[in-house]
């Protein structure tokens, strides 16, 4: 079985207009070619939203070290207990396709992030991210620096959201690799974060979702898919 109970799936839909939805939900339960879940968030607003009977959905869901992804259609509401739950449809396990992690948005931006070290080895500092996903981050580094190759550090990352809200982060992560950017000339580090469980890594990946949906919307506005093929 590849799903879990408790977990959360992520879908994804396209409106009428060409507008892409984002939504997350919990699992309650697992069958063999349906899912039942909680009413899904909208990823950009935070609040419950409303499906009509058929929406299809591309889903996707983190277990472990492991991306799947697969379609899926809300078939209609159910009732557990006094619990409203949503059904949703699925081609079955055979339909579900195992993708790479790197898959997951990254988006390039310039967060504030402390670096601490997990054994005391250097004294900490503060810099930036230079991009960021789910599954870690680069960060600018100076010529002083004192970091080495997989060293485990301790990091505090501050999130700005596209409303100006601003969510902190204690995160342990592992540095994997000290480069020259020769685009930039800039010397970074990449880091791999390295949470107790994939719902802590939510938060991250839910910022890389709504950065990515800013800069479309600065892109393209309001046009939609098939007036900017005209």
């Amino acid at each position: 079985m590849i799903f879990n109970a408790g977990e959360t799936l992520r879908l994804k839909s396209i409106d009428a207009d060409g507008i892409e939805h984002l939504y997350r939900c919990r699992l309650a339960e697992v069958y063999e070619n349906e899912l039942i879940v909680d009413y899904p968030i909208d990823e950009k607003t935070d609040k419950t939203v409303v499906l009509m009977n058929q929406t299809p959905f591309e889903a996707s869901y983190v277990d472990g070290r492991h991306v799947y992804s697969f379609h899926a259609v809300f078939e209609r509401r159910v009732q557990q207990g006094k619990i409203p739950l949503l059904l949703i449809s699925y081609g079955g396990e055979e339909a579900v396709r195992k993708v790479q992690r790197r898959n997951f948005v990254r988006v390039v931006t310039n967060q504030n992030i402390a670096i601490h070290s997990s054994v005391g080895k250097f004294a900490p500092f503060n810099t930036v991210t230079s991009d960021i996903g789910g599954g870690g981050a680069l960060i600018l580094l100076s010529a002083s620096h004192d970091l080495a190759a997989d060293e485990p550090v301790d990091l505090w990352l501050s999130l700005v959201s596209t409303e100006s809200e601003t969510r902190y982060l204690k995160i342990k992560g592992m540095i994997t690799r000290i480069f020259t950017d020769h685009k930039t000339n800039h010397l970074k580090a990449s880091l791999r974060f390295l949470f107790d469980s994939e719902r802590d890594r939510q938060p991250v990946i839910r910022f890389c979702f709504e950065k990515q949906l800013e800069e479309r919307r600065k892109m393209f506005g309001n046009v939609r898919p098939r007036d900017r093929q005209r």
